[in-house]
């Protein structure tokens, strides 16, 4: 497909005063903690977005380190000097990705439709310290009612934010007055 070719997802005549290009690297991470705070299971759902606001048919490369390239080879990444590679899972690209570039230049190449869209979606399926440590306490406190008190505490440098935390505390489902008390953020049953 040449660049001047017609594509179905990005009208040719597109004429912008300004040509501008975002990509965002969004992440977010999965944990499941046993009651004493050890760690279970872990992942990270990743996609990246991009925001397209480019004239003409704009043919556009990203290219990835080492430690990821590895991953879409199903092998160790050649020449790697920092660490293993990232085991990228349940890789899922945008139609307008050529897949062919993957091998051939180790980049990704494409003609991006016009506005937002998501790139890319993956899943790495490993380790990763919480960053937010959680703890609890159970105290039954009569045969008919029980205390959860349940602690976060953050495990990460101060520059660093958090958006959209959900702690979820698995309850007995025969709760028929259940009472919440918080310090920071809020409760929902």
């Amino acid at each position: 497909e040449a660049v001047t070719a017609s594509v179905s997802w990005r009208p040719d005549d597109i004429v912008y005063e300004k040509n501008e290009c975002f990509v965002d690297v969004i992440e977010s991470v999965n944990l499941l903690v046993n009651s004493s705070g050890g760690l279970l299971r872990s992942e990270v759902m990743g996609r990246i977005k991009v925001g397209c606001y480019l004239t003409g048919m704009p043919r556009l490369t990203i290219g990835f380190n080492d430690k990821i390239l590895g991953a879409f080879h199903h092998a160790p990444a050649e020449g790697s000097s920092r660490g293993r590679a990232v085991e990228l899972e349940d890789i899922n690209f945008h139609r307008c990705v050529r897949h062919h570039t993957l091998e051939s230049t180790k980049t990704i190449s494409f003609v991006p439709p016009d506005g937002e869209f998501d790139l890319m979606h993956y899943r790495l399926n490993t380790r990763v310290k919480p960053l937010i440590a959680v703890s609890t306490l159970v105290e039954r406190r009569s045969s008919s009612s029980v205390e959860f008190l349940v602690r976060a505490k953050s495990q990460f440098k101060e520059r660093s934010t958090a958006n959209n935390v959900e702690i979820y505390v698995p309850v007995p489902s025969d709760i028929d007055n259940p009472k919440f008390q918080t310090s920071v953020g809020s409760v929902r049953y």
